[in-house]
């Protein structure tokens, strides 16, 4: 670069043919040491010493994607991203009314003045907030109507699938390690049944298990109205779960494997396949119960899950066994792609002198009736995918469990995996013989035991026994009993 005199002292860099008016750069921009005819500079120019002025007006060039990055980058680029003018401005392009009346000139000028005025004295961010705020109000328009249809037999909203895809709803796990460094996986497949959703995470590449603290499972959700962003604009995030993984071995429960993979279950919902050979991760399952599904995936935050209002109990001083009739059961047993069984049970009901050791007991499939005796098609596994390999595991699988109480409301609900295991319980017969397996599942509030017959002549299970636990203290809480 050279620098060469013109008249009335003005100075004009030239650098490559071309030449530039030294007067328009910044102070900070000098002639420092003429030596050499070459312009040196004093100090450093950055983008964040131009005045706000102009900042704002490169920032208004911006689309809303870049302009919400851009506050990331430091405190000033904050300040001028939450720019009041250039949020109205965007919120009336999108929003407002685009017809406007006529008006004379100079009061059109006038009003033009006051509203920039009103502008200026909101407080910093507000119409960005706003713009945010009608975005979301957007997106949700119209998911109420498809969450009203309530399907007769499980007492879940028929249409959820479709009022996921109406949100843009995914999921995603991430990865926290001992030292705060996170990986972040974007979900790789989602199934749908009539209960649930099963959602896969496969990559070629995963950090090493023993250096994992957490597992978190977020629901994730356009943050801007989707017509008006990219696919990779900005998101929310919404926590489903939370699962510690310091000491995977005591916190997780065995399910199954084959000779690749072998599967550790963290309740609630989630599948852990590791590999055999040197117990690394290969692939992350999820099971999630449809009851309040969409509220989890976005009404909750990037630290809090969301937290549902409380129960009101309807009370009757009339009915002595309230509380302890009309039930009705569905359950599930599938792997995400199909389905092995699916049953509905009405009318179920316990006695108060089946209450033992602080349980309730409830009947659903009786060993001694072989009319309620339910099939199970085909050979239950599960199936498993990574990047490059696939597998199945024999004798486990997803159970739905949703439960209605007398007012057909969820009163109980479960998704989680399962495994079959060799029943021994002593002095039971049945009409037929054939190898006794048995899946159960508990949690705080109750319990699920089922018995299966595998009939070799037939080639398939069935289903001779199935009985539920609540404890007495959740039936008392939900219907306000003393029992």
């Amino acid at each position: 670069m050279g620098v060469e005199a013109r008249g009335g002292g003005r100075l004009e860099a030239t650098s490559f043919g071309q030449k530039w008016n030294t007067s328009m750069l910044p102070r900070s921009f000098q002639l420092a040491g003429a030596k050499g005819g070459k312009l040196r500079s004093a100090s450093l120019i950055s983008i964040e010493s131009l005045p706000w002025e102009i900042l704002q007006q490169i920032f208004y060039y911006l689309d809303i994607s870049s302009l919400l990055c851009a506050g990331c980058v430091s405190k000033s680029f904050y300040q001028v991203s939450n720019d009041n003018l250039i949020w109205h401005q965007i919120y009336c392009k999108y929003f407002a009314c685009k017809r406007k009346a006529w008006k004379p000139k100079t009061v059109d000028t006038a009003t033009e003045k006051l509203s920039k005025i009103s502008i200026l004295d909101s407080p910093a961010g507000f119409w960005k907030k706003e713009y945010i705020r009608k975005c979301a109000g957007l997106g949700t328009r119209g998911v109420g109507q498809l969450l009203k249809p309530i399907n007769r037999y499980t007492g879940l909203p028929s249409k959820l699938k479709e009022a996921v895809k109406t949100l843009g709803i995914t999921w995603m796990v991430v990865l926290r390690e001992r030292n705060g460094k996170e990986h972040v996986k974007e979900q790789s497949k989602a199934y749908f049944s009539d209960t649930s959703a099963t959602l896969c995470w496969n990559s070629a590449v995963w950090p090493p298990l023993s250096s994992l603290k957490v597992l978190c499972v977020y629901g994730v959700t356009p943050l801007l109205h989707p017509s008006k962003t990219a696919t990779n604009g900005p998101r929310r995030r919404s926590l489903l779960a939370e699962y510690n993984l310091t000491n995977l071995e005591e916190s997780s429960t065995y399910i199954g494997g084959d000779k690749l993979v072998k599967l550790q279950c963290l309740y609630p919902g989630m599948l852990l396949g590791c590999w055999q050979e040197d117990g690394e991760l290969a692939v992350i399952v999820a099971n999630l119960h449809f009851h309040q599904l969409i509220e989890k995936s976005t009404l909750g935050s990037i630290t809090c899950q969301y937290s549902p209002p409380p129960h009101e109990p309807v009370l009757d001083d009339i009915d002595p066994e309230y509380g302890l009739h009309g039930y009705h059961c569905h359950i599930t047993l599938h792997n995400g792609k199909s389905s092995y069984m699916s049953g509905s049970f009405h009318n179920l009901f316990c006695r108060k002198e089946s209450i033992q050791n602080g349980f309730l007991r409830m009947t659903v499939i009786s060993s001694k009736k072989e009319s309620q005796h339910s099939t199970i098609s085909g050979n239950i596994s599960f199936p498993w995918n990574t990047e490059f390999l696939k597998g199945n595991i024999q004798h486990c699988c997803l159970m739905d469990v949703t439960i209605l109480d007398e007012a057909e409301k969820p009163f109980w609900w479960v998704s989680s995996p399962v495994a079959m295991h060799p029943d021994c319980t002593p002095g039971v017969r049945y009409s037929y013989l054939g190898k006794r397996q048995a899946v159960d599942y508990k949690d705080g509030e109750g319990k699920v035991h089922m018995e299966l017959m595998w009939l070799e002549e037939e080639n398939q299970y069935y289903i001779v026994n199935l009985v539920l636990f609540f404890t007495v203290k959740k039936i008392n809480a939900w219907f306000s009993t003393n029992y």
